[in-house]
């Protein structure tokens, strides 16, 4: 009976112990890093297989994926001050968030996986924060960007103050310091030369879909940066005018050809029958 009352509460000390692991393990999990600002219309947050409808002043929790519907927004603030806005139709996997790692500094890491997003550097070095998608890393280097995630993977950075280095997948880096310009990486490995945008970047997107919060006041950015007419390659667009003017004008010349012969030919008719009517001894 002694051995049958001993083997219960070990039992219930090993099922205890096991409980509590298991809660250490969630907590570890569920680590709360930061709060909602803003949220429109629909956006979720998925834990492990747990998905919930986010609301303004609600907070996320590392390794949460949040997503955004084709007409929502979302703007948060994490817990060192970073600050993070996802566009329509965006994803967004919070990796990585430890406090007071080996060197005592908070390790930031974010998957962008598609969508348009606006990152804001916190109150950490710049070392400290590690941003991924599909095609590229971006490191940071203490600054306000925005970066486009096309459904195949392509990743457009959009710089507005500070300095950024996008390295490919291949490890093709390049460092991208110039404001209102567009570093492109491409998921064949290039990463190209800061520019301004155009058609070719990324066929079928427009730069309004690309970069949504371009002249915009956010909740956690106020500054309206930039707008939409001053990051296009108007150089690309004013040939393409000009050559539709071009053409336009030969039209123009041709219509104009074509009808002063018709008149030409109707009066030569006119005069060869004439000259028909007067010869013909029958009349």
């Amino acid at each position: 009976m002694k051995f049958k009352s001993m083997a219960a509460i070990l039992g219930g000390v090993a099922m205890g112990f096991l409980g509590l692991a298991s809660q250490v393990g969630a907590d570890e999990t569920a680590t709360e890093i930061g709060t909602a600002i803003e949220i429109k219309h629909h956006v979720t947050g998925t834990l492990q297989d747990n998905k919930r409808d986010l609301q303004q002043n609600v907070r996320v929790f590392r390794n949460e994926l949040l997503e955004t519907s084709d007409k929502a927004s979302a703007e948060f603030k994490l817990d060192d001050d970073t600050k993070l806005a996802l566009g329509p139709g965006a994803e967004l996997l919070l990796d990585e968030y430890v406090v007071g790692g080996a060197d005592g500094e908070t390790k930031v890491s974010l998957s962008l996986v598609k969508g348009a997003f606006r990152f804001m550097t916190g109150k950490n070095k710049s070392e400290s924060y590690k941003i991924q998608t599909p095609s590229a890393t971006i490191g940071v280097r203490g600054t306000v960007f925005d970066v486009y995630v096309s459904e195949k993977g392509e990743a457009a950075v959009l710089l507005h103050e500070g300095e950024v280095e996008v390295c490919s997948r291949r490890r093709s880096c390049r460092k991208h310091k110039k404001r209102g310009h567009i570093v492109h990486a491409s998921l064949a490995g290039v990463v190209h030369a800061p520019r301004k945008w155009a058609g070719k970047m990324l066929p079928g997107i427009k730069v309004k879909r690309a970069f949504p919060f371009v002249g915009k006041r956010l909740k956690i950015d106020p500054v309206r940066r930039l707008r939409h007419s001053s990051l296009i390659n108007h150089a690309v667009r004013k040939p393409a005018r000009k050559a539709g003017r071009a053409v336009a004008k030969t039209g123009r010349k041709a219509g104009r050809t074509v009808r002063k012969t018709g008149r030409q030919i109707k009066r030569s008719t006119r005069k060869v029958r004439r000259a028909i009517r007067r010869a013909n001894p029958f009349k």
